[in-house]
């Protein structure tokens, strides 16, 4: 698959249609899948194109009937650091159907992709279910004659009433188009405004969209809430305070058991005050992806009370995070282990 988004830094206002990718596709009933649209890209050069239609066409999404699938928020194909979002639904027809047994009111079966960069896939759930809804509800009636159009440009001879039938869809697909632009410059816009820097996940695709030219610096403001917890030292600052080595709050230990291929984790509570309602997660990172291992709660941690943490070592996988959280969703505690065995 060729590299839809290249790595150079973007112009502002280019910079949303770089990230992402939208696929309209129909089923037809004589060549099978059938994009109608690939925003922003250009349908035309790349409908054809085996290798950029490579993940689409095996896609899934095509082999779960619509009954299963409509169960499921979506379903997802990795490929080549991107993640391709699929949707499967049936929308109305009023065209004629070119298979034997099929009759005008048949209905179209639609298939929405969105894809993003692997980097930034934590906002591909919502922003499928945003295009999903928006074209079911503003194109459930007019799909079917975007089809019609493009069927009717296959014909040799065309009569006055299929240049009016291309006219039509191909205005209906003009409004498709621009609604699809809309939704996500709207989307990708409020997804960064309101975006939880204390994510991990979140962290890594605002890191991405920076180095890709987005504007994310009102999240490096002054206020608490920052992307990043890194503070530069100011040298026109002296220090008022004389400096003095302070006991260590947390006391950290690690133990790798090989017999029984598990992480032990101690940690001691240093302070001279209890921790209440604690969050402790054990986590680890596959192509970007943080998995989660373990998730528990600490009611109280007593001052100068040790905890014991036991978590299964993921075969190849060598690096581990260790958080602890407070009752406001605070970091205590975050710690890198690294195993090998």
């Amino acid at each position: 698959m060729t590299d839809l988004f290249g790595s150079e830094p973007l112009e502002q206002k280019d910079a949303f249609e770089k990230l992402y990718a939208v696929y309209v596709l129909y089923f037809d009933e004589e060549k099978g899948h059938i994009p109608l649209i690939i925003y922003p890209l250009d349908l035309e050069k790349l409908k054809d194109n085996k290798r950029f239609m490579r993940p689409i066409k095996y896609h899934s999404i095509w082999f779960m009937p619509v009954e299963e699938q409509a169960a499921l928020d979506h379903i997802d194909l990795e490929y080549h650091r991107y993640i391709f979002f699929g949707k499967k639904f049936l929308t109305k027809s009023k065209r004629e159907k070119r298979r034997a047994g099929l009759v005008e009111e048949t209905p179209e079966t639609i298939v929405i992709i969105v894809s993003l960069p692997s980097d930034i896939a934590i906002f591909g759930d919502e922003y499928i279910r945003l295009m999903t809804k928006e074209i079911k509800e503003k194109f459930d009636d007019k799909l079917f004659k975007i089809i019609e159009s493009e069927i009717a440009k296959e014909q040799i001879v065309k009569t006055n009433q299929i240049k009016e039938v291309i006219k039509e869809g191909t205005k209906i697909k003009k409004d498709l188009s621009d609604l699809i632009a809309i939704l996500s410059k709207e989307y990708f816009s409020n997804a960064i405004k309101r975006s939880d820097t204390t994510s991990i996940k979140q962290q890594k695709a605002l890191s991405y969209l920076s180095l890709k030219g987005i504007d994310v610096s009102h999240l490096n403001s002054s206020s608490e809430d920052t992307f990043s917890k890194i503070k530069i030292f100011d040298v026109g600052q002296k220090n008022k305070e004389p400096l003095k080595i302070e006991k260590p709050n947390w006391i950290f230990n690690v133990n790798v058991a090989e017999d029984s291929q598990e992480l032990e984790i101690l940690v001691l509570n240093n302070f001279d005050k209890e921790f209440n309602n604690l969050s402790v997660k054990i986590t680890h990172v596959k192509e970007f992806f943080e998995q989660e291992i373990m998730n528990q709660t600490i009611d109280v941690w007593y001052p100068k009370e040790e905890l014991v943490f036991i978590s299964p070592i993921i075969p190849y996988i060598k690096e581990y995070f260790f958080f602890i959280f407070n009752a406001k969703n605070e970091q205590l505690i975050s710690k890198r282990i690294n195993v090998n065995i």
